[in-house]
């Protein structure tokens, strides 16, 4: 059966896929609410981290489109974009609550939110002083450039562009990953090299850990890369050549760091490579993701995972404008973001 065949179900399938706006007043008032912590019971993880990096995510107690985690179909849609609607958590408990919906339901959401709500109400009335989440000025100006940069140049295809701008701003990644914010180098050489000096691997950016000097390999690739190839009979989607094949690079160049770890370090390079991250950066999930079998589709490969994470360009500079929303006391020009993205966090 032909896609056009199926033009009903489509419709229906993209209408549950739209996600509903979240505005920055809605934003900011979850994050004034929060204390500056982690909503789950027990966690009290603090969410802004020395200025650099904001790891508090947005997570949604009814999901606010049809592919999300306790979508209710029947809920207003006023309701959903509410700010009663969300809590804010840490990235582990974000994850928690959306890969096990049956546990953690929307009523246990919600009962989580006020309990939450009333220890940070408690410690107000008791006088105890809530951390501010700033971030320093001049992280905050770094991102804004980037964000303006996205906006502006988001239609470009070439792989050098975009390379060029995480080298000039390495907190791009630190807030995928906060505590990996030290940039080794770009365009680093990780092994693979024959015995007679050629083939050696090179992988985009190095960065690692400020605590335990592990690594983190980053591929970049351009928001125009294909994230899905051809249409796999009628309920789902393969994987792109190009994202397959930048998956299979990376996780070589993991392989070969490890095994010349001892040779490329030299005792004298301050990193480590204990299992390390491996991330893939490419393509746009909003421009592409347009039926929720292709959402699906991605979804479950980078759920499932193949060792490693998948971000698309627009949920990395999503998440970016929405952690400037919440850290800067000026409203941007975009009064509104999506959230539910399981890679994006906000």
């Amino acid at each position: 059966m032909s896609e056009q065949e199926l033009t009903p179900k489509l419709a229906e399938a993209k209408l549950q896929f739209n996600r509903i706006e979240v505005s920055y007043k809605v934003r900011k008032t979850v994050a004034a609410q929060s204390g500056n912590r982690c909503a789950f019971p027990g966690c009290e993880q603090e969410l802004m981290l020395d200025g650099e990096a904001f790891i508090g995510e947005l997570a949604s107690i009814e999901a606010i489109h049809g592919a999300g985690p306790r979508f209710n179909k029947d809920s207003n849609p006023s309701k959903l974009a509410s700010s009663e609607n969300f809590l804010l958590l840490c990235p582990n408990h974000h994850r928690i609550i959306d890969q096990l919906p049956e546990r953690y339901t929307a009523e246990w959401l919600r009962e989580a939110r006020e309990a939450h709500l009333d220890r940070v109400r408690e410690a107000l009335s008791q006088g105890v002083p809530q951390p501010k989440i700033k971030l320093a000025p001049q992280v905050e100006v770094s991102l804004q450039e980037a964000v303006g940069i996205w906006n502006a140049f988001k239609e470009n295809a070439s792989e050098e562009f975009w390379q060029e701008l995480f080298e000039q701003c390495p907190m791009l990644i630190a807030q995928l990953f906060p505590r990996s914010a030290f940039q080794i180098g770009s365009k680093s050489y990780v092994g693979g090299k024959s015995l007679d000096n050629a083939g050696g691997n090179l992988v985009d950016f190095v960065y690692a850990s400020k605590t335990t000097n592990n690594v983190v390999l980053v591929e970049i690739k351009t928001p125009k890369t294909k994230l899905l190839g051809k249409r796999y009979r009628n309920n789902a989607y393969s994987l792109s050549e190009d994202l397959t094949g930048s998956i299979v690079q990376i996780l070589n160049y993991k392989d070969s760091m490890i095994k010349e770890y001892y040779s490329l370090s030299n005792g004298q390079t301050p990193f480590s490579a204990f299992l390390p991250k491996c991330v893939v950066i490419a393509g746009s999930v909003e421009s592409e993701m347009d039926t929720a079998t292709k959402l699906k589709s991605f979804e479950l490969f980078r759920n499932e995972g193949s060792g490693v994470d998948l971000v698309s360009f627009d949920e990395l500079f999503d998440k970016v404008q929405s952690i400037l929303d919440i850290t800067t006391s000026k409203p941007p020009n975009s009064t509104a973001h999506t959230t539910d993205s399981p890679s994006s966090g906000l």
